[in-house]
């Protein structure tokens, strides 16, 4: 049993189309970006002088929390998560591959309710976004299908447009920025900090989707989780604090603060590109969906018969579709889930939990070889 389901769907990460670490790295920190574009600001939450300064802080510990996962994925270099669980805990490892797939679901959810509210906000209101929420993971899902590589190789395009969208933001507001508008850390509390750390520690859900995308690499696998680091601290902290001098407690009133942002730089070449830019917001978004449908379709592969695996990836497309749809005229429920994922029981159990018993386990009974 445990032979059968470690090769069923087989280790097809690699054998689709391997991709450099620097193309994952790339599709990790366009989805982080559009997690902080998406999230909602909080009256309570800490300064963007205090997010700018935990960003460090929460890489570090989210190294020595991915230490136990690291070890086990050494100890079987051509192996991913679900192959190793399926050969160490036989039927039993089926665990897994339903984790991944409750938890890609979920943020295949989140992101598409999400950003349909804010198509139908900003730029179309009198569209449903029924209409939005269809075509999001009809192209999500056409782009999960073809494979990482031509996602991967989009998804640099979109970085490029992002970085030369930042760079006429900020050279646009740098006139017109207040510093007195960064308040010091000593300012906001510490319970502030601490769930603000934790969400940005244990809130990180492509944390999860490394440690299950990393056998997609072709060489120099450990330095994906650093050069996504590197990217999403720099851009991130710039985009915290650019808001923050531009917008002050202003940025707390509006629910897409750096839109927000974008709506006031005075390039007018930009605002005459209004529409190219909430197409740029909408390509970052198709590389998320893409992503955690790459996710969450593998995962559902490992649990379905080998004959109605290829269709996977188009069921959790639908799926997600349907329920994205119902939980859209739900706003508690959504904010509910929303909470449970920021507390960070999720990724906690996905990349700290679960890799921790299974290298137990691997110890236990030795290599398994």
């Amino acid at each position: 049993l445990a032979r059968k389901f470690s090769k069923k769907g087989g280790n097809d990460l690699k054998g689709e189309s391997a991709i450099s670490s620097w193309q994952l790295a790339v599709l990790l920190f366009l989805s982080r970006v559009m997690q902080f574009f998406l999230a909602a600001p909080q009256n309570e939450q800490p300064g963007a002088l205090t997010a700018a300064l935990l960003l460090p802080a929460s890489v570090a510990v989210s190294a020595l929390l991915l230490l136990p996962a690291y070890f086990l994925l050494r100890r079987h270099p051509d192996k991913g998560l679900l192959d190793i669980a399926g050969e160490r805990w036989g039927g039993a490892g089926l665990v897994y591959p339903a984790a991944f797939f409750l938890f890609s679901l979920c943020v295949l959810i989140q992101t598409t309710c999400a950003f349909s509210y804010f198509l139908t906000s900003v730029a179309y209101a009198q569209t449903s976004p029924w209409l939005f929420i269809l075509l999001l993971l009809a192209v999500g899902g056409y782009a999960a299908s073809m494979g990482y590589e031509p996602t991967a190789r989009f998804g640099s395009f979109v970085l490029a447009a992002l970085l030369l969208a930042l760079l006429f933001v900020g050279i646009s507001l740098w006139p017109q920025v207040q510093w007195e508008f960064l308040r010091p850390p000593s300012y906001d509390g510490w319970q502030s900090q601490l769930f603000l750390f934790i969400n940005l520690t244990l809130g990180n859900v492509e944390t999860a989707a490394l440690l299950f995308l990393i056998p997609a690499v072709n060489q120099n696998k450990r330095s994906v989780f650093w050069k996504w680091s590197l990217l999403s601290v720099v851009t991130l902290a710039a985009i915290f604090l650019f808001t923050a001098v531009a917008l002050g407690d202003y940025a707390k009133s509006q629910r897409f603060p750096f839109y927000t942002v974008t709506k006031i730089a005075e390039v007018s070449i930009f605002q005459r590109l209004d529409s190219l830019h909430v197409a740029l917001w909408v390509f970052i978004t198709l590389v998320r969906l893409a992503l955690f449908l790459e996710v969450s379709g593998k995962s559902l592969a490992r649990m379905m018969p080998k004959k109605a695996s290829k269709y996977a990836v188009a069921v959790c497309a639908a799926l997600a579709a349907v329920l994205s749809g119902i939980l859209t005229e739900k706003p508690d429920v959504l904010e509910a889930l929303g909470n449970f994922f920021a507390g960070g029981v999720p990724v906690l159990l996905l990349t700290v939990l679960l890799p921790l018993l299974l290298l137990l386990s691997c110890r236990k009974g030795g290599t398994g070889r």
